[in-house]
């Protein structure tokens, strides 16, 4: 992005007479213009919020001597209106982002597949629908669902846990022979 020249010595001063007779009345109506600016820019998305305000002062201080003699009003809102066409300047000339590649779920379900045959091959259908119930849910759900499953079978909590483990360990010499059979 090519940046607009930078205001002169004299421009700048000119800019800050125009906003204020007082100069440190005009420094701080500058002030706040600028990070104004910045706000608004970045709220839209801007994350060259400030290298866009910057080109928005320079091109107001460019247009300063025309601006003081023929501009009548409240001198932010030129600021903002110079600043909301850079900001669309800005828009055109970015590139859209590059999409993530495609996900590829072929191991997923290649894993996904080699459970089922094990879980019809190898244990019961009830202890098949235990083990895929003791996996279901996230965070908070899966805790409370597996404090239910354990109330339900009347064992403790811990009791679950190696009578789970037990099923897993019987399920996994099929699932890695399966995995071994499909890759090689």
């Amino acid at each position: 992005m090519s940046k607009r020249e930078s205001p002169t010595h004299e421009a700048f001063a000119k800019l800050l007479a125009w906003l204020d007779s007082d100069r440190d009345k005009a420094v701080d109506q500058y002030e706040r213009i600028y990070f104004r600016l910045v706000r608004i820019l970045a709220a839209k998305g801007c994350f060259e919020a400030e290298d866009l305000a910057d080109q928005t002062v320079n091109v107001v201080a460019s247009k300063i001597d025309e601006l003081q003699q023929t501009f009548q009003g409240d001198p932010s809102l030129y600021f903002y209106g110079v600043a909301k066409k850079i900001y669309q300047e800005w828009l055109k000339r970015r590139t859209p982002p590059v999409p993530p590649p495609p996900i590829d779920n072929t191991e997923t379900e290649l894993r996904c597949g080699c459970l089922e045959k094990c879980l019809q091959k190898v244990i019961n259908a009830e202890e098949a629908r235990m083990v895929v119930r003791y996996h279901e849910g996230e965070g908070q759900e899966r805790i409370e669902n597996r404090k239910k499953m354990a109330a339900e079978l009347g064992i403790t909590l811990n009791a679950l846990r190696i009578r789970i483990c037990h099923l897993q360990a019987r399920l996994r010499p099929c699932i890695e022979e399966c995995l071994k059979e499909i890759e090689g």
